[in-house]
């Protein structure tokens, strides 16, 4: 259960971390057009991926940081819990 809890604890940097070097990855793979203030459609097996590039390129690259170091913090409180609940069974 507590590796289940560490896991949750790194949603966080991997979610805006991962979705930024993803994001990315899957401008230059596809060969998309414009900046990030007039990025144009890209597609993707059909499928418009420009919402999910201008999250990860955007909001990936501002919050990482913050990302990181929330889910340091969350880990830790994963891990002061369980050493609580350790003790309390000795």
């Amino acid at each position: 259960m507590k590796w289940f809890l560490y896991g949750l604890s790194t949603l966080p940097a991997i979610i805006f971390f991962g979705g930024w070097k993803l994001a990315d990855w899957a401008y230059l793979h596809y060969k998309c057009e414009g900046g990030l203030k007039h990025l144009q459609a890209c597609y993707a097996e059909g499928y418009n991926i420009r919402p999910f590039l201008e999250f990860g390129l955007f909001f990936g690259q501002l919050l990482w940081l913050p990302a990181i170091l929330s889910s340091v913090y969350l880990a830790a409180k994963v891990y002061e819990k369980h050493n609580k609940n350790e003790e309390r069974n000795l």
